[in-house]
């Protein structure tokens, strides 16, 4: 129960996963390994966080390494990683999962703990708006505008992974800091990403 409640604790601190209008609108990434992207997620006044994307390599074709590492205030909340095929960040494309909290042993969570029918109900649909200039932490970008239920979201070609710029709703907003076409590192012990070595949620 710890473990299961650990991971859900990790995968809401990134805020990056678990939203399907979010997940409507950034579509598939173009992972290349060694890519990252930071970002400030707030959701309201309650709390803020910033997460860090990284794509890493991974051994099989057309897989790769995606990390959320997110770090609250009071320090390093935790990471979420998840070996990826096809770029989504949700749905059958999943092929391993994996959380690290801080002081803890990384923790290898069964596929089947996601739910029965991962690919869960259809995505609602993304509209484009149009297009603007956005102005956020990391510069200028010109930007394509979307609207996906009560979400917009602003994506540029110049941002790596998904393009994500910025995104806000009535709930959260999320802001790009930087990011980077090479350089990413993984915050999990070296060679956790071999066969099935970490520890296993029972």
């Amino acid at each position: 129960m710890f473990l299961a409640l650990a991971a859900a604790a990790a995968l809401q601190a990134g805020g990056l996963l678990g939203d399907p209008a979010l997940a409507a609108a950034l579509g598939r990434a173009e992972l290349r390994p060694g890519a990252w992207a930071e970002y400030l997620v707030r959701r309201g006044n309650e709390s803020e966080a910033r997460v860090r994307v990284t794509a890493l390599g991974a051994e099989g074709e057309g897989s790769c390494w995606v990390e959320l590492a997110a770090a609250s205030a009071s320090g390093l909340a935790g990471a979420v990683r998840l070996l990826l095929r096809g770029g989504a960040l949700s749905g059958p494309g999943i092929e391993r999962m994996q959380v690290l909290l801080a002081g803890q042993q990384a923790v290898e969570i069964p596929l089947e703990r996601l739910g029965p029918g991962r690919a869960g109900p259809p995505p609602p649909e993304a509209r484009r708006v149009g297009s603007a200039r956005v102005t956020v932490a990391a510069g200028a970008f010109a930007a394509e505008v979307l609207q996906v239920q009560g979400m917009r979201v602003w994506r540029s070609a110049g941002v790596p992974l998904w393009g994500l710029v910025k995104a806000r709703s009535g709930r959260r907003s999320i802001e790009l800091l930087a990011s980077g076409s090479s350089g990413g590192r993984s915050v999990f012990p070296a060679g956790e990403d071999q066969g099935k070595g970490s520890e296993s949620a029972k």
